[in-house]
């Protein structure tokens, strides 16, 4: 389980963090419940939505990635996985 700095929660970023450092922190988190398995991961964040965007060779990969998102996010912000799986 990560943890977090007070003021670093992401699930606070929407009011007043940095959305710049919950994408930070969202790659972070998945590349270590993904395991490296997701390439050129990037992710895009903004006040409402979140975008997964790399690439993987397995479809769990790509869910293993959107659920670290979900985990962390409560799902309060739209989710849109465009890991591409080839």
């Amino acid at each position: 389980m990560m943890t977090f700095d007070s003021g670093m929660d992401p699930r606070r970023s929407g009011r007043g963090g940095s959305i710049e450092r919950l994408a930070e922190q969202l790659e972070g988190y998945i590349e270590q419940r993904a395991s490296g398995r997701i390439r050129d991961l990037h992710v895009v964040c903004s006040a409402d939505s979140i975008v997964l965007q790399g690439r993987s060779r397995t479809y769990h990969a790509k869910q293993l990635a959107q659920q670290a998102v979900l985990d962390l996010t409560d799902g309060h912000q739209v989710l849109s996985n465009e890991i591409v799986v080839s």
